[in-house]
């Protein structure tokens, strides 16, 4: 008694195709087979996908506490003898490091860890919470003060002033 095995349809036009044929024989259709890894290897190349965008996200550089921000021209000076031609202050070519941490859910300590400001270039550090003053920071490396923001995230700004009228900010942060 014969064997018969079961026709393939052609999937293009419908014809029956004999089983080990790799192609139709009424519209000369090219039959794939279907492999039993393509599920695997659409996942292997997903997760590659995502290893690699992780890996870059982790590998760029973000700014955190404590980075230095190059001083920027902000505010001309103001002084009774200044006219509306008067020119803006040089920049200042030095560089004030301040590294901010939270003491507690309101509570901010900042301190001064570096700065390569001349004896008497920086004239004063001032310090604002949410859009609020909170207070002078020293100038000198080693400086510190606490000063007191919400429970919850708090944006702290430190503008420097310098001897010739420049204004700036030096730390502009989320804590």
């Amino acid at each position: 008694m014969p064997v018969y095995m079961a026709l393939k349809t052609c999937p293009r036009c419908g014809a029956p195709v004999e089983p080990g044929q790799n192609s139709c024989p009424n519209c000369r259709a090219v039959l794939k087979k279907k492999s039993a890894l393509t599920p695997y290897l659409v996942i292997a190349g997903l997760i590659v996908v995502v290893i690699i965008v992780v890996a870059f996200v982790l590998m760029s550089p973000a700014p955190g506490p404590g980075t230095t921000i190059a001083p920027v021209i902000t505010v001309q000076p103001t002084s009774a003898g200044t006219n509306a031609g008067a020119s803006l202050p040089s920049q200042p070519t030095c560089f004030i490091d301040i590294t901010p941490s939270k003491v507690s859910s309101s509570l901010i300590r900042l301190q001064v860890t570096s700065t390569t400001c001349s004896p008497g270039e920086l004239t004063g550090l001032n310090v604002s919470i949410n859009g609020a003053q909170a207070g002078p920071l020293g100038t000198n490396p080693g400086a510190s003060g606490t000063f007191t923001g919400s429970s919850g995230t708090n944006i702290v700004v430190v503008t420097a002033n310098f001897a010739n009228g420049a204004e700036s900010v030096v730390l502009n942060t989320a804590l």
